[in-house]
């Protein structure tokens, strides 16, 4: 499937099947991080691919938007000291979410390319998931993405108008 195919057809998993994901799935989702651009090269992020259903489970309880079984859940991590050391002041207060969010988009790109289901997930208790995952204090779990195979057919997309979304030039104009 070719990306612009990808970025139509994406959408937001709820519910899995019971399916663990395979060598090629995981391998894929680590080249998409390897590979993510990164704000002045900062390189500060961290990321932890759950696998384990019973962990899984522990940071459901934890996390109401994690719905369904997923697979794996990719927690997205910003390090703050990392983030100081190599980018400064700016890559601490901004550029650490903005490079996470182009990770994970790279993520669900990747994920939606081999047919598996994903959602990002932001409502969590960052401190119990900082726990679960014994994450040292610089390291933050700021995103969950889950992953898996999905359950039932995707929803259709209702998305605005264009013309209430991109300007040209300036504000307002076509």
């Amino acid at each position: 499937m070719d990306v612009m195919e990808v970025i139509r057809t994406r959408r937001s998993t709820r519910s899995f099947q019971p399916r663990s994901l395979d060598a090629q799935a995981m391998e894929a989702i680590e080249t998409a991080i390897l590979n993510s651009p990164s704000g002045s090269n900062a390189q500060e992020s961290h990321f932890v691919i759950v696998k384990d259903p019973d962990q899984i489970r522990r940071i459901k309880r934890f996390a109401p938007g994690l719905s369904g079984q997923p697979a794996a859940v990719v927690v997205l991590c910003s390090n703050r000291r990392e983030a100081l050391i190599r980018g400064g002041t700016d890559t601490v207060q901004t550029l650490r979410f903005v490079n996470l969010g182009i990770a994970a988009a790279y993520i669900l790109l990747v994920t939606s390319s081999l047919q598996l289901g994903n959602c990002p997930v932001r409502s969590f208790h960052k401190k119990a998931v900082q726990t679960l995952l014994q994450l040292p204090e610089d390291v933050e779990p700021e995103l969950l993405i889950t992953v898996g195979h999905p359950a039932e057919p995707p929803r259709p997309k209702v998305s605005k108008p264009v013309t209430e979304v991109i300007s040209y030039d300036r504000f307002g104009t076509r």
